[in-house]
């Protein structure tokens, strides 16, 4: 069971139902507390999903409960209360059903409970080094894609894309086209961070995607999270890039942990939960007048990119083809 737990931890979601009732240490990953909380982990950490099992585990070790099944509640809450951050990935459920699924399954094979707490605590530290570890993992098996004298579109910021980018760039020269994913704007980070090395660097709109796409030989992006159909969900214009990569016939490269991998099936946008950009919405940036009260501006902040449009992704598992994602989740729950 050890060994087949790593890839069991990568593939689960979290109920949708909320609780009521959320515990001391809890919250201590929404507000300020006795011990780290997420926001400082994240700080510490290059990975969101290495933070949220840091987190998760620091509760363990902190956790008041002196039975599993109240060990199992306080998790469940802890998982709660990540997803409701507005800067947690939909990916976080995910880390979560791992623990209160890991936490049954460690208790029938150990009766004492403080054993099996500094088992489980052992067990997420474990985990987190596994997270840390991803992003070089995944730099080396996608940067020989990256070919000599190409050149790369992606957009927005995604540590795991840069990586792959920042790594070739040691290897063979290359020029990058970034869209800069209005309203967030991270592309403009991701444009600062390659300059900053010499990579030569183009920033475009978002809407002129379709223009740059004749003059670029692959398309390169990250996820928030990579679904059942081996789909994923990412920024929004990550699905309308991959469309125009299709109309070009340019590979579409997907950077992503495992961890982000998630029991999610989506069929359409209308399957995403609901989530909006904070910033403030294009058309009204520099104005003094109100919108008309019958104008409605809407921000979707993710969009879901169908696996059709997907060529390969790059992960801590290795090089897999969209249809390898569903495979892998089959075997895990046969």
């Amino acid at each position: 069971k050890v060994a087949l737990f790593p890839r069991l931890w990568v593939c689960l979601s979290l109920p949708r139902t909320a609780a009521a009732f959320v515990p001391h240490t809890i919250m201590s990953i929404m507000d300020d507390g006795h011990s780290r909380n997420f926001s400082e982990f994240l700080k510490s950490e290059t990975s969101v999903c290495a933070a949220a099992i840091m987190a998760l585990t620091e509760d363990i070790r902190q956790s008041r409960a002196t039975t599993m099944m109240g060990l199992r509640d306080e998790l469940r809450q802890a998982g709660e209360a990540l997803k409701q951050r507005a800067d947690a990935p939909i990916s976080t459920a995910s880390l979560c059903e791992l623990f209160v699924r890991f936490v049954t399954r460690t208790a029938l094979d150990v009766p004492d409970f403080d054993a099996c707490k500094q088992l489980l605590i052992e067990r997420g530290e474990m985990f987190a080094n596994s997270a840390k570890d991803a992003r070089s993992k995944i730099a080396q098996l996608g940067a020989p894609f990256v070919q000599t004298g190409c050149v790369v579109l992606t957009q927005g910021y995604s540590r795991m894309a840069i990586a792959v980018l920042l790594t070739a760039s040691k290897l063979r020269h290359f020029t990058v086209i970034v869209a800069e994913s209005h309203p967030q704007g991270g592309g403009h980070q991701m444009a600062e961070e390659l300059a900053a090395v010499g990579v030569p660097v183009t920033m475009i709109e978002d809407a002129a995607v379709a223009h740059a796409m004749s003059r670029t030989q692959m398309v390169l992006c990250g996820a928030e999270a990579v679904v059942e159909s081996g789909g994923i969900i990412s920024k929004t214009g990550t699905y309308q890039m991959a469309i125009v990569a299709a109309a070009y016939k340019r590979p579409f490269y997907v950077a992503v942990e495992s961890t982000k991998f998630a029991r999610m099936f989506p069929l359409s946008q209308q399957d995403l939960p609901e989530h909006e950009s904070p910033h403030t919405h294009a058309a009204f940036v520099g104005r003094n007048n109100s919108p008309p009260a019958n104008l409605r501006a809407e921000k979707p902040s993710r969009d879901y990119t169908p696996p059709c449009y997907i060529t390969m992704l790059f992960t801590d598992l290795g090089v897999l083809t969209p249809s390898a994602v569903s495979d892998e989740l089959i075997k895990l729950y046969m």
